[in-house]
């Protein structure tokens, strides 16, 4: 699913991927209502891309059908397998972006960020840019964040490697035997031990640990946890879950 703001320039992409005009293109902000989906293969794998209404701040949405068509957008985040979170570069990252990524972590999506716009704004330097993204969507900072322009069709290999990396991410199950050596080098909360763990589901990966203590692991050591995870395995692009579970 590609979401963002209205005229990020969501349509121009799904254009590009698809090597047609298959979504109606207007610097008219609010032009697509209605998801729009095309089908691509590359590489003999195929991609189904929803390209979804551009979703507003609450109370900026007078229109029924525009509130109708953010109820759809964020039904489409909940049936990807990817969320592709579109920023235009030229405005750099604001307050809605954050809201708007945030759904798909609500969700449980596998994220790419892309910067879309990028060849009218290079001067900004692509590593200062991504630190302020990084910066201001704290919360996907797994996710891998891509410079791109939809209307050059630039960038777009980079995009589907990302898409494809992001998947295979939120898709990895590791072995419980190797998890559980792994939780043993870990040290948590003073007086708390792990007496087992495991992967208990993927897309997203979702795991569940088992404690010596019925309190609910603090954040900080949540937080802990799922960066170490991240360390030793990888799942860039993908969000993780910690569940606990107190047993003897």
């Amino acid at each position: 699913a590609i979401i963002g703001r209205p005229n990020v320039g969501k349509s121009t992409l799904l254009n590009a991927l698809v090597g047609k005009e298959r979504a109606i293109v207007s610097p008219v902000a609010g032009t697509t209502r209605d998801a729009v989906d095309e089908s691509i293969t590359r590489g003999g794998k195929r991609y189904t891309f929803v390209d979804t209404a551009g979703i507003r701040r609450k109370g900026k949405t007078h229109l029924i059908a525009e509130n109708l068509s953010v109820v759809m957008a964020r039904k489409n985040i909940r049936l990807a397998d990817v969320v592709v979170v579109l920023l235009d570069a030229t405005e750099g990252v604001v307050g809605l972006d954050a809201n708007i990524a945030g759904y798909a972590h609500q969700e449980g999506r596998a994220v790419v960020v892309a910067v879309n716009k990028w060849d009218t704004a290079e001067n900004l330097g692509r590593r200062a840019f991504e630190q302020r993204v990084r910066q201001e969507l704290k919360f996907v900072d797994y996710a891998p964040v891509v410079f791109l322009s939809a209307k050059n069709s630039s960038g777009l290999n980079r995009l589907l490697a990302s898409i494809d990396e992001s998947y295979a991410a939120a898709s990895f199950r590791v072995p419980t035997g190797e998890l559980n050596r792994f939780a043993q080098t870990l040290k948590l909360e003073p007086e708390r031990r792990i007496r087992y763990i495991t992967q208990a589901g993927v897309r997203p990966p979702t795991f569940v640990l088992f404690t010596d203590r019925k309190e609910k692991l603090h954040f900080s050591t949540e937080r802990f946890l799922i960066n170490r995870l991240r360390e030793k395995f990888g799942f860039r692009g993908a969000p993780i879950i910690i569940k606990t579970k107190w047993g003897k």
